[in-house]
């Protein structure tokens, strides 16, 4: 079960986005699935989760807690632009994450032969 408490939301009209700060207490082993606070933080700000990046995710030695930082877009063109391409397949499920790093890949090996 995974409890999310946001803890602070500060809004950047500059880059259009949210940058949410939140905690995590979770029971189990192991740190919760970035995939599922992603959506989980993209309904409780009601925000599509196209638009919803995790940045980090940093769990707290020896409690179950974990600390991380989300980025909310305002719209896709913006996302596009700023946000890194490992940060965009980080954010993908995993069937999905393994196909882009094979696309990318290939697209360098392509560079080097011309």
């Amino acid at each position: 079960m995974v409890d999310i408490q946001i803890t602070e939301v500060k809004e950047n009209s500059i880059l259009h986005r949210k940058e949410i700060s939140f905690e995590i207490a979770h029971l189990g082993a192991g740190s919760p699935n970035r995939i599922e606070v992603r959506d989980k933080l993209a309904a409780m700000q009601t925000a599509k989760t196209e638009l919803t990046f995790i940045k980090t995710m940093q769990p707290v030695f020896g409690m179950p807690h974990v600390h991380g930082l989300a980025l909310i877009y305002d719209n896709e063109d913006v996302a596009s632009k700023l946000e890194p391409n490992y940060s965009k397949i980080r954010n993908l499920p995993k069937g999905e994450r393994d196909a882009a790093w094979k696309e990318i890949k290939s697209k360098k090996k392509k560079k080097k032969k011309n």
